[in-house]
């Protein structure tokens, strides 16, 4: 389960992450770039997908989690929920260059009001705090207990916590909380469908009962609409113009859906897969048992490429040119 593995991570490797590396191979500013996480080992991968080569790793020997490219395109952003700071390094330098005074707590992070913002999931604070680019922190938000997974859509953001049946909405524009919805137990993973108005969420299951459906909830008044099957743990989505896509960690598949629910085709891929992204328009898959990230065409679901990343990937992160 993503959430084990994100305790388990954070809570060991922190012991062993006394020093840090003072710089690593610098990443050239003008190429497009996949990179892992890798919570296995402490390193960051990089694949030069237009030299299709892969850069050195960068072995960072700290617990991060999780990370983001800021809008500069050259400055990667990355944090851990047993870390105190979270840390800012130039990709074309090659090193650190700055530190955050977060705390611990934070799982979570996403650029909102047009890349002007950082919104932090933090659980040792059950809030959502907001830096603005330059490192300061403008604004907190209480939600419910230990919140992990934040969408943004229509100038309020949405947090879901794997612990609680409640979601959390923030006014984005005066930073206040607004009334959420109850929702399904042990959710996680979440796809905003704005034309619709709904609101797509997955989830792992509670106790012995494995979660095997996603929940589709109205935006406007939080009514379940209905639940499509996608056996087993439907965690994570990502979608073009057309198609829905799916990856359920507990069966290693991924499912394509058409926007009413209806199953397209589907593949399996990868060993305990938890992230799924687009990149120059194809879908990238990262398998954390399998040390491998998958290039698959969307059309028909077929891998074309498969690369070998380090241990444990646990978040991808890119940059297109």
């Amino acid at each position: 389960m993503k959430w084990i593995y994100i305790i388990a991570a954070t809570t060991f490797t922190v012991l062993l992450s006394a020093c840090s590396f003072e710089s690593f191979e610098p990443i050239r500013k003008d190429s497009s770039i996949i990179s892992t996480i890798n919570i296995k080992e402490m390193t960051i991968s990089f694949y030069d997908m237009e030299k299709g080569e892969k850069l050195p790793d960068w072995n960072v020997d700290r617990p991060y989690i999780g990370g983001l490219i800021l809008p500069d395109k050259d400055t990667i952003l990355l944090y851990g929920k047993a870390l105190k700071t979270a840390d800012l390094y130039s990709l074309s330098k090659g090193k650190k260059i700055e530190s955050w005074k977060t705390g611990e707590g934070i799982v979570n992070a996403l650029l909102v009001e047009d890349g002007t913002q950082i919104a932090f999931a933090d659980q040792e604070r059950d809030s959502v705090r907001f830096f603005d680019i330059g490192g300061t922190e403008v604004d907190e938000v209480r939600v419910e207990k230990e919140p992990l997974t934040l969408l943004e859509a229509e100038k309020k953001l949405y947090a879901i916590s794997y612990n609680q049946e409640m979601l959390s909405i923030i006014d984005l524009e005066n930073k206040q909380r607004l009334p959420g919805f109850e929702i399904h137990p042990a959710a996680a993973g979440a796809l905003m469908c704005r034309e619709k108005d709904e609101l797509w969420i997955g989830g792992h299951g509670k106790g012995t009962e494995v979660e095997e459906l996603i929940h589709i909830y109205d935006l406007n008044n939080g009514r379940l609409i209905k639940e499509i099957s996608a056996p087993v743990m439907p965690v994570d989505f990502t979608k073009d113009e057309d198609d829905i896509f799916v990856l359920s960690h507990g069966s290693n598949m991924l499912y394509k859906l058409a926007e009413d629910g209806t199953k397209k085709s589907s593949l399996k891929v990868g060993a305990n897969p938890f992230e799924i992204d687009f990149f120059a328009d194809k879908l990238i898959v990262a398998g954390y048992d399998s040390n491998e990230v998958y290039i698959i065409d969307p059309e028909s679901l077929t891998i074309e490429k498969t690369l070998e990343v380090g241990n444990g990937p646990f978040q991808i992160v890119t940059r297109e040119r």
